[in-house]
């Protein structure tokens, strides 16, 4: 398994909006019918929020959020707003240092036969954003469990359908410690191909942020 990203990036953006930069990751595995193939079985939208150029080049987070989208918009309104509820929940988490960016996974489809490696990739995708960095994604967006999610370090935002995850804290559940190995213990059917980029169709014309 290995994942292949898709990203856009604005040396000077022209448009408040342009400061979010999108990635369109794509789960590559090894098939279970050929061996000389390989099927897509799964695919993300992850769009990141670099905070800190942002505040660099003298924009404003909040405008650029409202500026991209109603799901950025609902993000920063829940995550970044300097409000009371805001700062206990930080404190809750015992996050004493400043977030510099968010990575919004707001878009994820899985073929069945990855249901079992889903931990794996939600942890590997959060570490492509690593430092003071935190993730975060709607709480129906995998097959999940709370206890699953618990186990990678999201936590649910109050009074919202949000999970964030602290990546610069260690949660129960890493790839680096999952005895398995995806190059050699993970193969698909030829079908997830197919199913994945049927699912992605489907959902682009809901997702408020698609790539």
């Amino acid at each position: 398994m290995r994942i292949e990203s898709r990203s856009i990036f604005y040396p000077k953006p022209v448009d408040p909006d342009g400061y979010i930069r999108p990635h369109e990751l794509s789960v590559i595995c090894a098939s279970s019918e050929n061996e000389d193939r390989e099927v897509v079985a799964a695919r993300l939208a992850v769009d990141y929020l670099d905070i800190a150029r942002i505040e660099e080049e003298g924009m404003n987070v909040m405008e650029v959020c409202d500026a991209d989208s109603q799901g950025w918009h609902h993000v920063c309104s829940a995550m970044l707003e300097p409000t009371e509820a805001c700062a206990e929940y930080r404190k809750e988490l015992g996050i004493d240092h400043p977030v510099l960016g968010l990575a919004f996974i707001h878009r994820a489809v899985f073929h069945s036969s990855m249901r079992d490696w889903q931990r794996m990739i939600i942890d590997s995708v959060s570490k492509l954003f690593s430092g003071e960095t935190a993730t975060v994604m709607w709480r129906r967006g995998t097959d999940m469990t709370d206890r699953e999610l618990a186990s990678l370090g999201f936590r649910i935002v109050a009074n919202e359908d949000l999970l964030f995850r602290p990546n610069v804290l260690r949660s129960e559940y890493e790839t680096v410690n999952d005895a398995r190995d995806p190059n050699f213990d993970l193969m698909v059917p030829e079908e997830a191909g197919e199913y994945v980029q049927q699912e992605w169709d489907r959902e682009a014309d809901l997702d408020f942020d698609g790539i």
